[in-house]
């Protein structure tokens, strides 16, 4: 039987990789940081003053507990989006941090009707070590998952075919920066550069058709390679990355 090429194209890995993560998607991401990047400057200008005159160090010490948001010029976590807690301290900080992101898509082009999603989950722990009032050093250890389901239909034939990949890495990440806690308990910082190595990876991928008509055999190695980009993206490194948030 002819193998439906229409089908087989659209479930090629690049066609996956597009639809999740389109211009459109990161045209927002940078509309996002542009924003967030002009209320902390904004808020740094306006506290300027402040954040120099303010004894962080002994700020930290008598806070008992923190929350935070964070996003930067080169980030991974620009796409998951991640909240802290922690138990802020004089030399040291520990906490945790939580991201996600889920994508969706339902489009038909060419005959092919194509549904999906795209979840991602980041997690981790952390310290902070400080050198004085502000200057301190980032260790952070991260847990992040991925999964990635399509469904094309060929709206002419009834052919069908279902794609999954899935994907895990473990990665560390060391880096520097400074963070000032005012009288008041607001927490404004920024990691100058981070650098990350992963530490343990994983990806599962398959390919399912119905009609028997759809060549795949080359689809699950694409997309095999895509999850492997996935886990190493993960670990860019980050540069410019803002803090901001509060302490109790």
């Amino acid at each position: 039987m002819v193998p439906d090429k229409a089908l087989t194209t659209d479930l090629k890995t690049l066609n996956f990789f597009s639809k999740f993560l389109s211009i459109h998607r990161i045209k927002e991401i940078m509309k996002s940081f542009i924003i967030k990047s002009l209320t902390l400057i904004y808020i740094i200008f306006m506290s300027c003053s402040i954040i120099h005159a303010a004894d962080s160090k002994s700020n930290r010490g008598e806070g008992i507990v923190s929350f935070g948001a964070s996003f930067g010029l080169l980030y991974w976590g620009n796409l998951t989006s991640p909240i802290t807690i922690a138990v802020p301290g004089e030399e040291w900080t520990f906490g945790f941090e939580y991201g996600s992101r889920n994508f969706k898509t339902d489009s038909t082009s060419s005959g092919i009707k194509s549904e999906g999603s795209f979840n991602i989950t980041d997690m981790g722990l952390f310290a902070r070590y400080y050198y004085g009032n502000s200057f301190n050093s980032i260790f952070a250890l991260n847990s992040m998952d991925s999964k990635m389901e399509v469904f094309a239909t060929n709206q002419s034939t009834g052919a069908t075919a279902s794609g999954e990949l899935s994907t895990s890495a473990i990665r560390f990440t060391a880096g520097i920066g400074n963070e000032w806690t005012l009288d008041w308990g607001l927490v404004i910082g920024a990691d100058w550069l981070t650098g990350s190595t992963l530490l343990t990876q994983t990806v599962d991928a398959s390919v399912n058709e119905s009609s028997g008509s759809i060549d795949t055999s080359d689809t699950k190695k694409s997309s095999e390679d895509l999850g492997k980009m996935i886990n190493l993206l993960s670990a860019i490194p980050g540069v410019v990355v803002f803090r901001i948030g509060y302490s109790f």
